[in-house]
């Protein structure tokens, strides 16, 4: 059975958007993908452990996690961004002006 992590995330809204703030220390934007559609973002990956052998203790969390975020209006994932950043990462996310939204799934690119 694998077990699915939930990393601890805070969501600031905005006039015009929301911003998102995940703790993701020793993930790499390679393994990691954040896609949305006109409701929600899903972030998932893997954390791999830093060092490669036989543990005899680990108490840091490695494996897969997966976060879903529905908004509670619509969102304009197409013009959302991403940053990752000292172990933090960062997603900016507007509001929807207007609720003529195509439903589509988009990937969004991590900065680094």
């Amino acid at each position: 059975m694998i077990t699915t992590e939930k990393p601890p995330v805070d969501i600031i809204e905005e006039d015009n958007g929301f911003i998102i703030v995940m703790d993701l220390p020793g993930v790499s934007p390679e393994d990691l993908e954040i896609k949305g559609d006109e409701r929600s973002i899903t972030i998932q990956g893997i954390k791999k452990p830093p060092i490669a052998g036989r543990y005899v203790l680990m108490e840091r969390y490695t494996g897969r996690f997966r976060r879903k975020i529905v908004f509670k209006e619509y969102i304009n994932i197409e013009n959302a961004s991403a940053l990752l950043e000292n172990g933090i990462l960062f997603i900016k996310v507007p509001k929807a002006m207007d609720k003529l939204i195509i439903n589509t799934k988009i990937k969004i690119l991590i900065r680094r």
